[in-house]
């Protein structure tokens, strides 16, 4: 993907779905004769990868899980995505989304849609050794649930495994186990509420990646965060409409917050989701 002229301070987002279940792929960015790879997507099992070495322009871009940071401009560059499976794709979905790293939040009060309330879960009512740390495949499987009561909340969480960081919340995860599911979807960084709003009023619920501080998000069951993902249903009378995976309790996760202070957590830094279209 030819990517077009990028300013300093931008985040560029690659997303990659197949509609086979089991497929393995690798994302790099590569400007003149720099390159910038990703980690492989799952990382392979027996192969922890540390950083690779290669050729590079020091400071232009870092490399983070799920996505690259300019500090310089680029020109021109091209996304790449390398896919190892069995067969040839025949259904996928190739994205790359760029927006500002921070902007000022948009304003939403004009705003108005609503999609269908998912089924609810609690991450915290997960075993105790990891029911802090699996917010993305909990808020993941709500939306999967909501299409297909089958799908297993243990499986999404496995899925959803990072074994090179020990995480849950690795992006190409979660829409590599939406895959598997038979749904196509897409992480994409927003920069505004239109696009938000064409989603919802699709029908499709989405998961948002947010962080605020002690006292920027008044109803939320935690006090603060440097990332958390939830799932997002609607936006009516200047409120954002949220099923709140860190909720103690499924009858607690329904949240209603402010949709300016919603704004200013989710879309002033990165603003990135997980979107997934009906199958």
């Amino acid at each position: 993907i030819d990517l077009p002229p990028c300013p300093p301070n931008h985040i560029i987002v690659p997303s990659l779905s197949v509609g086979q279940a089991d497929y393995r792929y690798a994302a790099s960015l590569s400007a003149d004769d720099s390159t910038w790879p990703l980690q492989p997507v799952p990382v392979p099992r027996g192969k922890l990868f540390g950083k690779r070495k290669c050729a590079t322009t020091p400071g232009t871009v870092s490399t983070h899980i799920d996505c690259f940071h300019t500090h310089a401009a680029l020109p021109a560059s091209r996304l790449a995505f390398r896919l190892r499976q069995a067969t040839a794709p025949q259904r996928y979905l190739a994205i790359a989304s760029i927006r500002p790293l921070l902007q000022s939040p948009p304003d939403p009060a004009a705003t108005h849609s609503l999609a269908p309330q998912p089924p609810l879960l609690s991450q915290m009512q997960a075993a105790e050794d990891i029911r802090r740390r699996i917010c993305s495949p909990t808020a993941l499987a709500m939306i999967l649930q909501a299409e297909n009561p089958s799908v297993a909340w243990p499986t999404v969480i496995d899925a959803c495994f990072d074994r090179r960081s020990e995480t849950y919340g690795c992006w190409p995860l979660a829409i590599r186990c939406a895959a598997a599911q038979g749904r196509l979807g897409a992480v994409e960084a927003l920069a505004s509420w239109e696009p938000i709003l064409r989603v919802l009023r699709a029908g499709s619920p989405l998961v948002a990646s947010i962080r605020f501080n002690a006292g920027e998000l008044p109803g939320a069951p935690l006090p603060r965060s440097d990332g958390h993902l939830l799932t997002v249903y609607g936006i009516e009378r200047g409120e954002v409409l949220a099923n709140d995976p860190a909720a103690p309790d499924v009858h607690s996760a329904p949240r209603r917050y402010d949709a300016q202070a919603f704004s200013n957590a989710w879309l002033r830094h990165r603003g990135a989701a997980y979107i997934l279209p009906p199958a």
